[in-house]
């Protein structure tokens, strides 16, 4: 039985052009394998977007929120292995890590979504009941119902986990069947409502980027499995 995912870490890496070969060679043959069998990863994908400042983003789905924290986690943080460590010398300054708790999910339960669209936003501490609401009970189902939209999910980060701590605080990502689903005309008018314009005006600190998947989804007993050949 697969564990719900209540949980995510993310991690945005890049390095040049020239080390992408190597860099996509490290991440499935040995990063995403080693993090995704830690207990509380329950699977990993990888987005890729040319028009980010970092143009790779890795998406481990973990059981709850401490996983980030947790011993073993922060053991493979500790000791890298040394292809880890040049990676790490190739990647330098590019990267971030955050942390995040679920605080709603709509529809249903795609293994591999082709496209993903992300928002990180902060908003004042005075609207967040609001915030909250709007989302919630509004904003999430909209575009939840969008046709090629096929799961709406928005989080809220538990932490700075070696990023800077100007990230926003809010992340919502929707999972799309293809890259024009979100300015299709029913996208468009899913998010025009009275309530949405304004909650919108409130955004500060927004990020918004349209990925790609790169890898498919490693689960965490995939991941277990692949260990176990390695070892063997």
């Amino acid at each position: 039985m697969t564990t719900q995912a209540g949980g995510l870490i993310t991690v945005r890496l890049d390095v040049a052009a020239a080390h992408d070969e190597e860099f996509n060679d490290w991440y499935t043959l040995e990063h995403v394998p080693q993090l995704t069998a830690l207990p509380g990863f329950v699977r990993t994908r990888r987005y890729f977007c040319e028009k980010t400042d970092i143009r790779y983003l890795a998406w481990y789905e973990t059981a709850d929120e401490t996983v980030e924290a947790a011993r073993d986690f922060q053991h493979i943080v500790a000791n890298p292995t040394p292809w880890s460590l040049r990676m790490r010398k190739l990647y330098g300054e590019q990267r971030e890590r955050m942390n995040f708790k679920l605080m709603c999910e709509v529809g249903g339960t795609p293994v591999d979504a082709p496209w993903m669209y992300i928002v990180h936003t902060d908003i004042p501490d005075h609207i967040i009941d609001e915030y909250n609401e709007w989302y919630d009970r509004e904003h999430l189902p909209r575009c939840a119902g969008i046709p090629g939209v096929l799961r709406a999910r928005r989080y809220m980060s538990t932490g700075i986990a070696g990023g800077s701590n100007l990230n926003p605080l809010y992340l919502t990502a929707y999972e799309l069947a293809g890259p024009d689903v979100w300015e299709s005309p029913a996208a468009q008018l899913a998010r025009k409502t009275p309530w949405t314009e304004k909650m919108r005006s409130l955004f500060s600190n927004t990020r918004r980027a349209l990925y790609k998947l790169v890898a498919p989804t490693v689960t965490h007993e995939q991941a277990r499995a692949q260990k176990r050949i390695s070892v063997a």
